[in-house]
């Protein structure tokens, strides 16, 4: 299935950035629509105002106690624990298929989960990501250690973090404020307050 990581803080951006917009349609049902041209079902990780087009998929309210995307992804792995998640933030507006197919190539027996790492220097992207039903116990076991930090996961059995193609690498760019939205092209606009 597909998660869409949301509700954030978006302390650098000052709104919600899963409700801005790119040609019309939020950033979040732009994700979600690509996700569903690869997968069975798509659900919302977080919480925030969801667009009306979106309201019919299902959310899952964060972990209570827990903070950052870990917070959302956990809760996804409880709430449907024998799925496989390809897993992305919401303020990829880059993202196309091109990176959700590549991620999905890599699955196969053993793999428990898919963290590009952009640079090829150790640092991985986990919020663009495939998390196989496999790894919620090495999920499991960083909760119990009190990690909040996916990028724990390195070095685990079964997590490989290959490099993407460099004509993929665009589709892992975040925004996080107003500043690096001036690199969208034009139809990109705040929503209204």
């Amino acid at each position: 299935w597909g998660c869409v990581l949301i509700g954030g803080s978006s302390s650098r951006m000052g709104r919600p950035k899963h409700l801005l917009r790119r040609g019309g349609v939020t950033w979040l049902e732009l994700t979600v629509h690509k996700l569903m041209t690869r997968v069975e079902k798509v659900v919302l990780s977080g919480g925030g105002e969801i667009p009306g087009p979106l309201a019919s998929l299902p959310v899952v309210a964060d972990i209570p106690g827990l903070r950052g995307p870990l917070a959302g992804l956990m809760a996804v792995f409880r709430w449907r624990p024998g799925v496989s998640w390809l897993v992305s933030a919401c303020d990829l507006p880059d993202l196309d298929t091109g990176a959700l197919d590549w991620l999905l190539s890599w699955r196969g027996p053993g793999v428990r989960a898919v963290l590009p790492d952009l640079r090829n220097n150790g640092q991985v992207e986990p919020l663009l990501a495939y998390y196989d039903c496999l790894c919620r116990e090495l999920l499991e076991e960083l909760v119990a250690g009190g990690s909040f930090r996916l990028s724990d996961l390195v070095g685990k059995p079964g997590v490989i973090t290959p490099q993407p193609p460099n004509a993929l690498r665009g589709e892992w760019r975040n925004i996080n404020s107003p500043e690096e939205m001036k690199g969208i092209d034009n139809c990109c606009r705040m929503p209204k307050k």
